[in-house]
């Protein structure tokens, strides 16, 4: 069982996270915005941090250049999701530091999939 945040303005989709990374026998905390992930993180010490690039505030990019410019937390594996698709994300997400990049709307196995993918890659890296 790992320890997943979930970052995500929209409530609804954070409420499927949720249910579907319980199911899969996962802890989850949950975040509406990146401005709250650094409490969240020093709060709760995740495994993994599942993170929507359109925010208000402090959006997705931003909040994954701040996690990987610090030494507590540049290690840590971030999926990020987006109903933003094109060519480039996947690369400029990688680019940045992300173990991946889900395009909006996922399917739970492919979501659920990438998770375990990342968090297995995390484990053999440390």
């Amino acid at each position: 069982m790992a320890r997943i945040l979930v970052v995500d303005d929209n409530a609804e989709i954070q409420m499927l996270l949720v249910a579907l990374l319980q199911r899969a026998g996962h802890d989850v905390i949950e975040a509406a915005d990146g401005i709250h992930v650094e409490t969240e993180i020093h709060d709760t010490n995740p495994d993994l941090i599942i993170l929507d690039l359109m925010m208000p505030i402090l959006d997705g990019w931003s909040t994954l250049e701040q996690l990987k410019s610090k030494p507590s937390t540049s290690k840590l594996p971030v999926i990020i999701t987006s109903a933003l698709d094109g060519p480039d994300l996947l690369s400029k997400a990688r680019n940045m530091g992300a173990a991946d990049y889900v395009p909006k709307p996922f399917q739970a196995d492919e979501i659920i999939s990438r998770i375990n993918w990342a968090l297995s890659a995390s484990e053999q890296a440390a």
